[in-house]
């Protein structure tokens, strides 16, 4: 094992990290939207009546005392039983804090930290040396000696991460950051985990997980359900279009979307029908006239669809996206008018300005690639803790084992993006025709 010096950090940014291959694919797809009947999603809402009936009182002014100290009463109740709530909740927390840090500390050696990075690097592409970049940069910021070592599980099958996580337990490391995509979370959840281990790609709602279950499974994925939900809040229309990418993602944000809204239509976006989008000018123009508009698609498609629907002359009420296209990139790859009414979510925060500007010399961007921002948030729950007088990096939260942002929704002009009031957003709560 070899420990890795600040020195020898620097000198890896004098070299370049050629991207691996992603396993992205591209299926083909009919041009043609698929129309959705509208209302075609319906619950069913039961009310219960839970009044109390009161004893009808002899006279009129016994009446008038009994019901608001009874009021009063259930007032009272309700707020005591927040407060138990609350205490619960606290109490939870910091059991779940002490069983983290005395894992943390079991193999702890004062004069080194151990960290073992975990990845099937064929199928997490890019992120296979971004991450190590990232992981990096956050210690060479916090100085100290360090010991770093990449296990690869070459993939996410049951067996492979079983075999991968038990080399990683033979090296007695404090900790791991496993970058793995859903399936490989969920077969790393259903392992028996003793080393506190740390997912930044996955959000828990994705997979079977329950903390209590694993108490040292931690999630820093972002939650697309709520990027959706807030950007509903500026809905203008009742007429909604999906276009969603070709991709897991896709079809992700696709389904979520639908299950908090009417779809009008949706169509699935392949890179081909991406680059000649203009073809069938007259059934797309028609389609997104005065509507709303979901740009489920990565930042280069999403800049040839509002590139080419710029040219249309019935034009769309508003276009959104979530954290896909939170990307310098779509004000290069678009006009002042293609980003007229364009909404993204964000949910990346402010982290501290040496770690922007070390993660910079390695080839790690933390303003605007959240699996990287969500890397470094991992490393900073366990460094703290085995590091408490350290300062802190980050804002964001860490409860029922996952990292808890706050969405933020951006509009774009020329210099970048900037952000949209609350104030704004909670009076578009009504949508309109």
């Amino acid at each position: 094992m070899k420990k890795i010096s600040l020195f020898f950090v620097l000198a890896l940014s004098l070299f370049t990290i050629s991207p691996i291959l992603s396993n992205s694919s591209s299926t083909d797809e009919t041009t043609q939207p698929k129309l959705l009947q509208e209302g075609s999603k319906q619950e069913d809402f039961t009310q219960e009546d839970n009044q109390r009936e009161l004893q009808e009182p002899q006279d009129e002014s016994l009446e008038s005392q009994v019901e608001p100290k009874q009021e009063e009463e259930e007032e009272i109740q309700n707020i005591e039983e927040e407060g138990e709530e609350e205490e619960s909740a606290h109490e939870a927390e910091n059991e779940q804090n002490t069983t983290l840090k005395e894992a943390l500390e079991s193999n702890f050696s004062s004069s080194s930290l151990k960290i073992a990075l975990m990845m099937p690097k064929k199928i997490i592409g890019r992120y296979s040396s971004s991450t190590i970049d990232t992981v990096l940069s956050y210690l060479s910021t916090r100085g100290g000696d360090f010991e770093l070592e990449v296990f690869d599980s070459k993939d996410e099958q049951e067996d492979s991460i079983a075999e991968t996580y038990k080399n990683i337990q033979e090296g007695d490391f404090n900790f791991i950051i496993a970058i793995f995509t859903t399936l490989g979370a969920q077969e790393l959840a259903d392992l028996n985990v003793e080393i506190p281990t740390y997912i930044p790609t996955v959000h828990s709602s994705q997979i079977d997980f329950e903390p209590s279950s694993s108490t040292l499974l931690f999630f820093g994925g972002i939650d697309y359900e709520e990027q959706i939900s807030k950007l509903l809040k500026l809905q203008n229309s009742s007429k909604v279009i999906s276009y969603n990418d070709d991709s897991p993602i896709g079809e992700r944000l696709g389904e979520i979307l639908y299950n908090q809204v009417d779809i009008f239509s949706e169509q699935v976006i392949t890179n081909e029908i991406a680059a000649t989008f203009s073809k069938n000018t007259k059934t797309q123009e028609a389609l997104i006239s005065k509507a709303d508009v979901f740009l489920n698609t990565p930042v280069i498609k999403s800049g040839l669809l509002l590139s080419q629907i710029g040219y249309f002359k019935k034009k769309a009420s508003a276009f959104f996206s979530t954290q896909l296209n939170y990307n310098p990139s779509i004000i290069i790859l678009t006009q002042r008018r293609d980003r007229r009414n364009l909404y993204i979510a964000n949910s990346i925060g402010i982290t501290d300005q040496r770690l922007i500007e070390y993660a910079s010399l390695l080839n790690s961007d933390l303003k605007f690639d959240w699996v990287n921002y969500s890397t470094a948030l991992g490393m900073e729950y366990f460094y703290r803790i085995l590091f408490p007088e350290s300062s802190s990096f980050f804002q964001e939260p860490l409860q029922n084992n996952q990292a808890q942002y706050t969405t933020q929704i951006y509009s774009i002009d020329d210099r970048g993006f900037y952000p949209i009031e609350e104030q704004i957003l909670e009076e578009n709560q009504t949508p309109k025709d």
